[in-house]
């Protein structure tokens, strides 16, 4: 063992011996929990702004809640659109059958928007067609007040509070983890995905192609190495219809063999972090199947939590004075 600093000690697998990950038995989880209470403040932020914005601006009659509720409704149609002419873009049907269910959700989504529009525009009773189309009140959704933007952002900014707050003390299943078996990925889209110890090849930084033609070391990305025949078999059949654009970047060749990464942008955990851990657990359970019973505690990266600091304080307590002062000067 050699000294690293004053006391700390690390074993020959490059974990220090106070963490507690270097205890091979343990489970270790990477959720993306900070990742989400990182972006609380700026849902904060946006509470303050949609509230000033809808106390102060002038509403011209209209209803701002219920206008920002339609204006979210038709934004998420629109997404929800975006998303499924992709996923069928990149499915592999044939051209004529692609042409046709984008036609069809084309014709959905224009109803559904028309529709929408319709019921909240309203229309007097005018005797001609063109009569009908000029009495409705475009206006309300072609040209609305300013405070229904500041409704949309009190949605946004509350929903992200809640459902991050709600995923903080009631924590999903962790994206990937780490046991004495293998590494598991629960990812929505990537269900089941599971690699033993025995099939790992190698544990280390991500490696690329480089413009020069020279392999680029990526030091951002943690990746393990597994063999061709493996990922066809196993890993392949799992990447379907459902898999969001940019998946593929999880998966890079190396040679003859395939580089599965296990870091991401949606987890503030550093790649090292990734990396001592799987190479600890490789090193020791490669050439034997894991046992039950050796299976230890829990450990988890990516968790979020108080840490003391100032600029912590800080984040979470301006907006909480910015609110104070939009509720004192309303």
């Amino acid at each position: 063992m050699r000294r690293v600093g004053t006391d700390a000690l690390e074993d020959p697998e490059g974990l220090s011996m106070s963490e507690p990950s270097a205890d091979v038995s343990a489970v270790v989880e990477y959720t993306m929990d900070k990742w989400r209470m990182d972006r609380l403040p700026w849902a904060m932020w946006a509470c303050v702004a949609g509230l000033a914005i809808a106390l102060h601006a002038e509403s011209r009659g209209q209803n701002g809640a219920v206008l920002a509720l339609v204006y979210l409704a038709l934004l998420g149609l629109a997404f929800a659109g975006y998303a499924l002419t992709s996923l069928i873009g990149r499915s592999g049907l044939p051209l004529l059958l692609e042409l046709l269910i984008g036609a069809l959700v084309l014709i959905v989504l224009s109803t559904l928007i028309v529709g929408i529009s319709l019921m909240v525009g309203g229309s007097s009773s005018g005797s001609t067609y063109v009569g009908a189309m000029r009495s409705l009140y475009w206006s309300h959704l072609v040209n609305p007040s300013l405070n229904v933007f500041g409704w949309m952002l009190l949605y946004l900014g509350f929903g992200w509070i809640a459902f991050s707050a709600y995923r903080h003390f009631y924590a999903d299943r962790a994206v990937v983890s780490m046991s004495p078996a293998g590494i598991h990925f629960h990812r929505p889209w990537l269900k089941g995905l599971f690699i033993p110890w025995q099939e790992v090849r190698g544990v280390g930084h991500l490696v690329v192609p480089g413009i020069s033609g020279v392999p680029y070391v990526s030091p951002y990305a943690a990746a393990v190495t597994v063999g061709q025949d493996f990922y066809e078999q196993q890993v392949a059949p799992k990447l379907g219809f459902l898999s969001p654009p940019g998946a593929e970047a999880m998966f890079q060749p190396k040679g003859e063999m395939m580089q599965v990464v296990l870091s991401s942008a949606d987890m503030a955990v550093k790649p090292e972090d990734f990396l001592r851990p799987a190479e600890a657990r490789w090193k020791a359970f490669r050439d034997q199947p894991a046992s039950p019973s050796q299976r230890g505690g829990t450990v988890f990266y990516g968790r979020w939590s108080i840490d003391g600091s100032r600029w912590q304080a800080v984040q979470f307590l301006a907006p909480l004075v910015g609110l104070a002062v939009v509720m004192l000067y309303r």
